[in-house]
């Protein structure tokens, strides 16, 4: 399937691309979310009116994500819960869990912008997460699980 990309898409391409994707990842994911437009000759005429329009707002998304790691950068956060005296969680501390914890601290943050390389955390100890606000911007924090 040929397609135009409305906005940057990781590792697929950026915006204004025409590349092939299978017709799945297509139809059920790029398409529906408006990531993406097939490469008729309509939308190839209607996209090329519309692509400064595009680009300034992708441009002032790339902006906010900036503003947004920049306030975030230097936080750490501490979540306490119920460990063993070796250090081992009763249960486990996911992204649902650290979301939670940085907008507490008054960060509005959603759980698709965490990304935990090595999957949940099961012991106490000091981490460093990596959040992505855009395909261009991550930035890491310190998160700190203590048992109570």
């Amino acid at each position: 399937m040929n397609i135009i990309l409305l906005e940057t898409v990781g590792k697929l391409g950026n915006l204004g691309d025409q590349v092939v994707v299978k017709a799945g990842y297509g139809r059920n994911y790029l398409i529906p979310f408006g990531k993406a437009v097939p490469a008729t000759k309509a939308n190839v005429a209607s996209f090329t009116v519309r692509r400064a329009e595009l680009e300034a707002n992708a441009t002032k998304l790339l902006s906010e994500a900036k503003n947004r790691a920049e306030a975030i950068r230097e936080l750490t956060v501490t979540i306490i819960t119920k460990a063993s005296d070796g250090g081992k969680l009763f249960g486990s501390v996911g992204i649902r869990d650290i979301a939670e914890a940085v907008t507490a601290t008054g960060h509005q943050l959603d759980k698709s912008e965490i990304r935990l390389t090595e999957g949940i955390l099961r012991r106490t100890g000091s981490y460093v997460i990596t959040l992505q606000f855009h395909t261009d911007v991550m930035v890491d924090i310190n998160l700190v699980i203590a048992g109570e």
